[in-house]
């Protein structure tokens, strides 16, 4: 009898079992490193989101570039063999060419200029991705971009002699290398390392935290203290994807990717301007432009951006950009 009456329970519970919905995992790729500041933002979003939704909903991090890449990232995504990803200002300009202006050389003086900008032109960037079939989830920059070098660099004319990095995506740096009359070296991201290491180039432009996560830093003595660009980023999934997951599950991951962005962007400017005494410990040597090598700097970003006019974006969205500021 009791034996029946187990069974009857067990029959009138399954159904009930079978209606729950099972789990859900986003998968995401990035390039960054594991253990680096970004991870560690990532893996802490993922565990609210996990405690949001009590367990619902949870993001699954493909960091290294194991995913491939940037470009290559975004067709994933599209195909809906990936769900999101953490994309440089490359990546993101693969979804929507004009969110690279924000990264055009000397367009900021600082991060407030960028913030500024930002956040004026946000609800037409929202627009502007969820018509390439994208969400723009939230903003995870990667610091400010220096010349890192073998030797010091304290002006274009030292930068001419350089056999610098040149992403083969990267839409901005054959422009202002031109500007600067030298000639990149074409590699993807997981080519730099073996490049530096085989003197295939000597010159990285990136931020003082990527450079170290990297573990470019070991092979670049000089840095030079004029940022040239704010390295932009952004977490952004596909819109189909986030619109299969229910009114529910799609806030909580909306809303708790706006708070970890925002947290994310903090964390990595302080990692960033951090980094650089570590780095100065182990030997790295600052150099500061003169006077006159700044204005140099400064006129060459400036015609650089007129090179990108019709490139990245119209003029119109370069001066909404500029007046934002």
């Amino acid at each position: 009898m009791n034996a029946r009456r187990a069974l009857l329970a067990l029959a009138l519970a399954a159904p009930a079992a079978l209606a729950q919905p099972a789990p859900r995992t986003l998968s995401v790729a990035t390039l960054a490193p594991i253990g680096s500041t970004w991870m560690r933002g990532f893996d802490a979003w993922n565990r609210e989101l996990r405690r949001r939704t009590h367990g619902a909903l949870a993001l699954r991090f493909y960091p290294n570039g194991v995913q491939g890449d940037e470009a290559e990232v975004v067709r994933k995504i599209r195909n809906r063999r990936l769900d999101g990803a953490a994309l440089t200002g490359v990546g993101l300009a693969e979804i929507h060419r004009p969110t690279l202006v924000f990264q055009a050389p000397g367009m900021f003086a600082d991060y407030a200029q960028l913030d500024r900008a930002r956040d004026a032109l946000r609800p037409d960037l929202d627009a502007a991705y969820a018509q390439a079939g994208f969400v723009l989830a939230g903003w995870g920059d990667a610091g400010l971009d220096r010349v890192f070098s073998t030797r010091a660099v304290p002006g274009p004319a030292e930068f001419a002699t350089t056999h610098p990095f040149q992403w083969r995506d990267d839409l901005v740096a054959e422009p202002l290398y031109a500007e600067l009359h030298a000639r990149g070296v074409p590699l993807q991201i997981g080519e730099v390392l073996t490049s530096l290491q085989t003197h295939q180039i000597d010159t990285v432009i990136a931020s003082p935290i990527a450079v170290a996560s990297l573990q470019w830093a070991a092979h670049l003595g000089h840095m030079t203290e004029l940022p040239v660009a704010v390295e932009i980023g952004a977490v952004v999934f596909g819109r189909a994807q986030v619109e299969g997951l229910g009114p529910e599950l799609g806030a909580a991951l909306r809303e708790t990717a706006a708070q970890y962005s925002a947290l994310l962007v903090r964390n990595v400017r302080r990692d960033d301007d951090g980094t650089v005494a570590p780095l100065r410990a182990r030997g790295l040597v600052v150099d500061t432009p003169s006077a006159a090598q700044r204005t140099q700097w400064q006129a060459a970003f400036t015609r650089t951006r007129a090179r990108l006019v019709g490139t990245l974006a119209d003029a119109a969205f370069f001066a909404r950009v500029e007046r934002a500021r």
